[in-house]
């Protein structure tokens, strides 16, 4: 076996690790805005049954924010968002877990 498909053989069994830990399957954050409230915005949310809350940055073409969610609920991106347009975020759950969820300035 040479270098090259050691080291991708070792990747893959790595990556293979990580997917079937348990817990790593966790329902990722979303961002989304909220056409019903007025202003430019964006949300995090999580599903009613995840256990955890998440601190989230989300970057845009109109605007940056910071906020965060309590468990299984819906929290407020505090910051400057200046009209519609796709949001990039990154998220930490309570439990250390790490997403970076997309979605939409409202």
């Amino acid at each position: 076996m040479n270098t090259f498909a050691a080291r991708s053989a070792l990747a893959a069994a790595a990556a293979l690790a990580v997917l079937a830990t348990p817990g790593v399957a966790a329902a990722a954050p979303n961002l989304h805005g909220d056409p019903k409230t007025p202003g430019t915005q964006v949300q995090i949310e999580s599903d009613p049954g995840d256990s955890n809350s998440y601190t989230c940055g989300a970057v845009g073409v109109a605007g940056a924010g910071v906020g965060s969610n309590s468990s299984g609920g819906a929290g407020q991106v505090n910051g400057a968002y200046f009209g519609p347009g796709p949001v990039q975020g990154g998220c930490v759950g309570s439990d250390g877990s790490v997403y970076f969820p997309t979605g939409n300035a409202e």
